[in-house]
Parts: C-alpha cells; structure tokens; sequence
C-alpha cells in the first residue's frame, strides 16, 4: 500500500533490500529525474514528495558516481 498521508504512522523496524544493476539504477535515476522535472508542485503533490524525491536522487547519483570510479579504466 502506497500511502502519502505524512501524519500515516510508518512501521521504522521494517526494511527491505533488494539488489540492482548499474544499468537499473541508471534507469531509475532517469525516471526520478523525471519525476522531479514535471512534479506539478503543493498542494497537487505533498512536499514530502518532492524532498523524498531529491534525496532518492542524490543517492542514486552517489551510486553512479562510485560505479564510475571503480570501473574507471586506466589509460596508460
């Protein structure tokens, strides 16, 4: 259940993980940027929303940024 409502009280002792490649996370920063891009703004969307959706991107982005140092092949 996908509940927006701030004042919903969220289960903090529950979490998942799941595994993703690179190509995964370069499709799901696209689509967050996206999101962030044509996001209509409060009172349409919360703007809980909007903040959750800023940090998703910075994550994302840290995500692809380690990727690329640690794939970084030399040039010599």
């Amino acid at each position: 259940m996908n509940n927006t409502n701030p004042n919903y009280d969220y289960d903090e002792d529950w979490y998942c993980e799941f595994r993703m490649g690179i190509h995964d996370v370069k499709s799901l920063y696209s689509v967050v940027c996206y999101s962030l891009e044509m996001w209509p703004g409060s009172p349409a969307r919360p703007a809980e929303e909007q903040e959750y959706l800023h940090m998703i991107r910075k994550q994302l982005f840290a995500m692809l940024a380690d990727y690329t140092f640690t794939h970084i092949e030399s040039q010599e």
